[in-house]
């Protein structure tokens, strides 16, 4: 853009006060830089040698002279007029003073070295063969990269720099073994049970030791229905770029203050209200600053309004002080399949997850309510953002960290470092079911109707929280059931498909796709404003979604489908205004035929 500006903005030296030829088309500001190179401020900020870039440090209206970077006097000193009026007319030289091709080359590598040794022992009590497994494996990861800046040169990319990446590697020395031990087999305790566990040592050198483990159960009382359970653990280190991953310039758009006394009071911030006016009010007491954050005054002369006309520029990049996210799971399933429905299968698994120490990479706005939100300030988040009177273009090295709470023309944020942190924890838990039967009318009733299919399949979702409130490890959302922008979670969602073959070349399937109400706004959070919307808008409704295909085989190569989707054109709750949900169609009715052709 600023070279832009500069080579459009072209006039007539009339003295040949740059090039020493009267009359030649030159750019203004190297004309302007030749006449007098201790231009006023007027004339620096009056589209002369003005700073069009707007960094950090200048606000608008306030752009400062560009001869003070040395990316600005390159591009006084490098000018070519540049014609912007009609296609061609551009030369060679002006256009390749305004482009810039900025690239990432980024290098991975893995190297990897792994044997095992597996057999089986014999047959100690009838239960059959014990099974065994051994193993080891070494493993190198490294990765390097060349950032946007090695590019740039001598110009100023708006928030397209970036730093090369450093070689990073790590090593890991592992090991593994496994075993599977059956227990009995056809006696008075039932048909078959067999126990099984697993372990793995891993050392790595960037992270330290850590190990995993599971244990696994089989029991079959009877031929008709087996049981299944497990416990297991788990574990994922930052992978390197979480870790290292240099810092890059990024923004915070659309930011709200959460120490601001509109956003303390307003209705949505009812739960942490007692919370951010103690602790914003201990930020500004530590900088013998005091301000009306509860709104108590009738006065608002003494509130905290700060105002961001802009982007809060920041930077974004590794944290090496990430630790393994780590996990333990437990399920139960049971296989139902009875002699006496041969084509009658059911599977029911009921599942607990819990991961803890998610990584995960937190925003600056999100880093600023969690610092201000807990019973007290969240030292880890109020540690990656910072307020200052005008803001900066790199905060990690630009800011003292001690200025937590500095308020100077309006005090608002200057700067943050955003990047990934371990959260406290992830939990699942619910029943994953599926079911299916098929009738043969012919052998069943002795009617010549073919066979129908029926297979259904779901999921009842228990609960699913999240716990990312680091200072206290007790505060969680509650996403089962709870409308999120991308896709929901709902509490039971099942797809049921009937298929009816009256002959071996013709198939008719209907398929019904169902998933129960979602909150779009709990019922507790609209306690203090209840007349905000109506109640019936504060869920989404069910939502239930039809289609019905037809495939026929014309002949061994030919085959031809039609399918027709949602056949009865529901959609979403029209209170959900244009936000698309994954989990909801909103695209109404639509059909597709297509043609497969086999011709060998």
């Amino acid at each position: 853009m600023q070279r832009l500006v500069f080579a459009a903005d072209s006039v007539i030296d009339t003295l040949g006060l740059v090039n020493g030829r009267a009359g030649e088309v030159v750019c203004r500001v190297k004309l302007l830089n030749a006449q007098n190179p201790a231009l006023t401020n007027a004339q620096t900020g009056a589209g002369g040698i003005r700073d069009y870039s707007n960094r950090a440090g200048q606000t608008a209206g306030t752009y400062g002279d560009v001869r003070a970077r040395a990316e600005g006097r390159a591009a006084i000193n490098e000018c070519v007029p540049l014609n912007i009026f009609g296609k061609g007319n551009q030369s060679a030289e002006a256009l390749k003073y305004v482009d810039a091709s900025v690239n990432v080359r980024q290098r991975n590598e893995q190297q990897d070295a792994v044997g095992s040794l597996s057999g089986q022992f014999w047959d100690f009590w009838g239960a059959g063969p014990i099974g065994v497994a051994i193993g080891a494996e070494w493993r190198k990861e490294f990765t390097q990269g060349i950032g946007r800046s090695a590019d740039t040169g001598d110009r100023q990319l708006f928030l397209n720099t970036g730093p090369d990446f450093a070689p990073a590697s790590y090593e890991s020395k592992e090991f593994f073994s496994e075993v599977s031990l059956p227990l009995f087999r056809d006696s008075m305790l039932g048909e078959y049970a067999e126990l099984s566990g697993s372990y793995r040592y891993s050392d790595y050198s960037n992270v330290g030791n850590v190990d995993v483990y599971g244990v696994n159960l089989v029991y079959r009382p009877i031929r008709d229905i087996s049981f299944k359970t497990s416990f297991n653990t788990s574990v994922r280190v930052p992978n390197l770029g979480e870790l290292y991953s240099p810092y890059t310039q990024t923004f915070a758009n659309n930011f709200t203050d959460p120490c601001a006394t509109t956003s303390i009071n307003s209705a949505s911030n009812s739960e942490y209200r007692a919370n951010r006016i103690a602790n914003c009010t201990a930020l500004a007491a530590a900088k013998n600053l005091t301000y009306d954050f509860a709104g108590a005054t009738e006065s608002r002369d003494d509130d905290y309004t700060p105002l961001y006309t802009s982007g809060i520029p920041g930077v974004s990049g590794g944290n090496p002080f990430l630790q393994p996210e780590e996990s333990e799971s437990f399920t139960f399933s049971t296989v139902f399949q009875p002699r006496f429905a041969p084509r009658l299968s059911v599977v029911l698994d009921y599942y607990e997850i819990e991961i803890s120490n998610v990584i995960a990479s937190v925003t600056p706005q999100t880093a600023a309510n969690v610092c201000v939100n807990g019973p007290s300030l969240n030292a880890a988040a109020c540690s990656t953002i910072f307020r200052q009177n005008t803001p900066v273009a790199n905060p990690g090295n630009n800011i003292d960290r001690s200025e937590a709470f500095k308020v100077g023309s309006g005090g608002q944020f200057g700067g943050f470092i955003q990047g990934a942190i371990n959260y406290a924890k992830r939990t699942a838990r619910g029943v994953d079911f599926t079911a299916n039967y098929a009738i043969d009318t012919r052998e069943t009733f002795n009617w010549n109707l073919g066979t129908f299919t029926n297979s259904i399949q779901g999921s009842w979702l228990i609960e699913q929280k999240q716990f990312n409130n680091i200072a206290d490890p007790g505060d969680f959302t509650e996403y089962a059931s709870l409308l999120q922008t991308g896709g929901s979670f709902p509490r039971v969602r099942f797809a049921n498909t009937l298929t009816w073959m009256p002959n071996d070349a013709l198939a008719l399937t209907w398929t019904t796709d169902f998933q129960t109400s979602q909150d779009i706004y709990q019922y507790r959070t609209q306690v203090s404003n209840i007349d905000d919307r109506p109640i019936e808008y504060l869920r989404t409704g069910n939502f239930v979604r039809n289609d019905f295909g037809v495939r026929y085989n014309v002949n061994d190569t030919v085959t031809v489908r039609a399918k027709v989707t949602n056949i009865f054109a529901e959609e979403p709750a029209p209170w959900l205004g244009n936000t698309l949900y994954s989990n909801f169609d909103p695209y109404g009715r639509r059909f597709n035929v297509s043609l497969n052709y086999r011709p060998w």
